[in-house]
């Protein structure tokens, strides 16, 4: 099944599935009207003589003609490959260069930003002559193994790599997991270049709904689209939500949320503390902690005797999906551990790194990198990444841990903790810290609830008070920004303020 057809499982193809807040005025399109650009799109790259299997890249916003790429370099049996908008010139230039890019597609505020790949700007005569092409009758034939979407990692700690995901990899997951969600009408507000939106957005197309997309994400957009587009289902980083939670404390304007029945809470760790303001938000809605890599998606679903789900669990194990936690130091597999998921979601590999992919995958099964637990119900939670936890005079700190027990203070609205360089005990935690509107909080104060909310070589040596935590480009807290952060304040500071 080529992933373009994910468009035809919509049982209502005269029906809106997509709202574009991106376009003034706001653009609605139908199912029909979506497939007939990504056939024409499709076209227009066969007759360019592109070959199967040729990269077709996407730098942009948010807006119509994503999908139109997203979806119509596959149905011609080409290659997808999202951009990061946010990375600097001399990475993409890497990414154009390592997925040999054969066309790239920008929209007006990114066209020119790369000049080694032919390309085509949205909205210019060239692309208007490009979507005149008369349409594919049907979609390429493909091996359900064929690579449909090379997304790049943010390459936080090195080069980005390119995930290859098959139709199969995609298919299964949208059609597995898209059957819960019948009729949504889903905001969008994450970039389009990061996997959870991208497979969101399919999700509702799959499955009758309607994406609500946004240009960005800010939290005045966010809560207005939900107000005038009576949104019924909310996706975001936990980041998101804390600051829809402070427009709303600061805002003058009232906003209609009522529509909401569902929220999904995703791509970073949560509290429960951001749990319980997130249900404030949204009191009629099913909030739940979802979990996902770029390289695999849907390992997690509802209890199979239905029993009540708690707060922060990510799930049980899908009835589809394999998963085992596994000691990173010994291999022995226990109810703590890395994750390892196996199934048909999983990725193909990484592009042109066969020594990445000995190491990360295993007779099929993904090692995620990160650290979870699993309780007596079976139910899963998360614990860390193995690449963030660090020794703190011999005893192992998990940053998560530290954050979600400093949320529990009820003047914290946010906490991240990085680690700093210290000569006697190697790393101590550091804490930035985002209070709640109007409440006032020392330091010293801090620092005392968490020697008595928690283990003493845990506790944040150094805090500072933030207005904002700040995001890396995938939409997550910039835990690499923070660490650096934290070093200058040191070296200007020399002490916790």
């Amino acid at each position: 099944m080529n992933i373009a057809e994910l468009l035809d499982q919509n049982p209502d193809s005269e029906g809106i599935a997509l709202v574009d807040r991106s376009k003034d005025p706001v653009e609605r399109l139908t199912v029909t009207q979506i497939q007939n650009q990504v056939k024409a799109f499709a076209a227009a790259l066969v007759n360019r003589g592109l070959a199967p299997g040729s990269r077709v890249g996407m730098l942009a916003s948010n807006l119509s003609e994503y999908y139109v790429v997203m979806f119509g370099a596959p149905a011609a049996g080409m290659v997808f490959v999202p951009l990061n908008t946010r990375l600097p010139t001399t990475t993409l230039q890497y990414i154009v260069q390592d997925a040999d890019l054969k066309l790239l597609i920008t929209d007006p505020g990114h066209a020119g930003v790369l000049s080694d790949v032919p390309a085509i700007t949205t909205g210019s005569e060239e692309w208007a002559h490009l979507m005149a092409s008369a349409p594919v009758e049907n979609f390429a034939e493909v091996d359900p193994s064929e690579v449909a979407i090379q997304i790049y990692t943010s390459g936080s700690t090195g080069r980005p790599k390119g995930v290859l995901l098959s139709h199969e990899n995609v298919t299964f997951t949208v059609l597995e997991y898209g059957a819960t969600l019948p009729g949504e009408i889903m905001v969008v507000s994450a970039p389009l270049y990061h996997k959870n939106a991208s497979m969101g957005s399919k999700l509702a197309f799959a499955s009758g709904g309607t994406v609500v997309l946004l240009p960005e994400f800010s939290a005045r957009g966010y809560l207005e689209a939900i107000d005038e587009e009576q949104v019924t289902m909310c996706g975001g980083v936990p980041t998101m939500y804390a600051l829809v939670t402070a427009e709303l404390n600061e805002s003058q304007r009232s906003y209609d949320l009522s529509s909401v029945q569902r929220v999904l809470i995703g791509s970073a760790p949560m509290t429960e503390a951001l749990f319980d303001d997130v249900q404030a938000l949204f009191p009629d809605a099913f909030v739940t902690n979802g979990y996902g890599t770029t390289e695999a998606v849907l390992e997690f679903g509802p209890h199979p005797d239905g029993l009540p789900r708690p707060k922060i669990t990510l799930g049980y194990q899908h009835p589809k999906v394999e998963l085992k936690l596994v000691d990173p130091e010994n291999g022995a597999e226990s109810n703590h551990g890395e994750l390892w998921v196996r199934s048909k979601g999983v990725m193909t590999g990484y592009h042109d790194l066969p020594a990445v992919n000995a190491d990360r995958l295993t007779d099929g099964w993904y090692h995620t990198g990160d650290l979870m637990s699993r309780d007596d119900d079976g139910w899963y939670f998360f614990v860390g990444r193995v690449d963030d936890m660090f020794v703190c005079a011999g005893e192992n700190i998990y940053p998560d841990s530290v954050e979600q027990m400093l949320e529990q203070h009820p003047a914290v609205h946010q906490a991240v903790v990085v680690p700093v360089a210290d000569d006697l005990k190697g790393q101590l935690p550091a804490a930035f810290v985002r209070i709640e509107s109007g409440a006032q909080m020392g330091v010293q104060e801090l620092k005392q609830f968490a020697l008595e909310n928690g283990p003493a070589y845990a506790h944040p040596r150094h805090i500072w008070f933030v207005e904002e935590i700040p995001l890396a480009s995938t939409a997550k807290v910039d835990r690499v920004g923070l660490v650096e952060r934290a070093q200058e304040l040191l070296l200007t500071q020399g002490h916790t303020t």
